[in-house]
């Protein structure tokens, strides 16, 4: 029974994370290619039930691992967080592209910024359902694509005609947060410590699950 419940609460688990990171995929394009006005035409009604589906499928694949002592889900999370991983540096490049291009307004550079912490937030969340999870190698592309945005900056503002030189701050901004981000993943200085004690601590508080 112990094994059907936690087969059956991984499958559950993976519909509601693969839904939800689907649907914020689909979000991401429409933010990019149909353009604000229509994207952001009742966003908070597309963002709750995405935060939804990923929240429940968060929680049920915490207790599907962590409570029954699933030994398979992990390994299919680990894919997850790649992808999640490929994702997030897909979409930086696009951005760093749309930057340069300066072809954007404050509400357009605002949705980039908040779509890279949202990818950077489930890649956290993900690495967090797994004991003893490094998420340092996940720091290392990041990194590689912000020393790219840097060469890319200097030569936007350096070796071409700007015309709109106030974006260099929004240039900025995104290198910065990327970077500081990406440094603190590759640190591994324990922020999360106390977050991860937490939820160990609900599961192995009598050092046994759910049995």
């Amino acid at each position: 029974m112990r094994g059907l419940l936690s087969v059956g609460m991984m499958i559950i688990s993976m519909g509601a994370l693969t839904v939800s990171m689907g649907g914020a995929a689909k979000l991401v394009l429409d933010v990019f290619n149909d353009g604000m006005v229509n994207s952001m035409n009742g966003v908070w009604a597309k963002l709750i039930p995405l935060s939804m589906a990923f929240v429940f499928g968060w929680g049920v694949a915490l207790v599907s691992i962590r409570g029954f002592g699933n030994l398979v889900y992990p390994i299919i999370i680990k894919i997850y967080a790649w992808l999640c991983l490929g994702a997030v540096c897909i979409l930086y490049i696009k951005i760093i592209q749309k930057l340069y291009l300066q072809k954007y307004d404050p509400l357009h550079f605002w949705a980039y910024l908040f779509m890279l912490l949202g990818g950077l937030t489930v890649l956290i969340a993900l690495h967090l359902l797994i004991e003893g999870h490094d998420l340092r190698p996940f720091a290392i592309p990041p990194l590689i694509i912000s020393v790219v945005q840097l060469f890319v900056i200097v030569f936007r503002y350096v070796f071409t005609e700007v015309e709109k030189p106030l974006y260099l701050f929004g240039d900025i901004a995104i290198f910065f947060v990327m970077i500081f981000i990406s440094a603190l993943m590759l640190m591994h200085i324990g922020i999360l410590a106390s977050l991860r004690a937490r939820i160990d601590g609900i599961f192995d508080g009598n050092g046994n699950g759910f049995e």
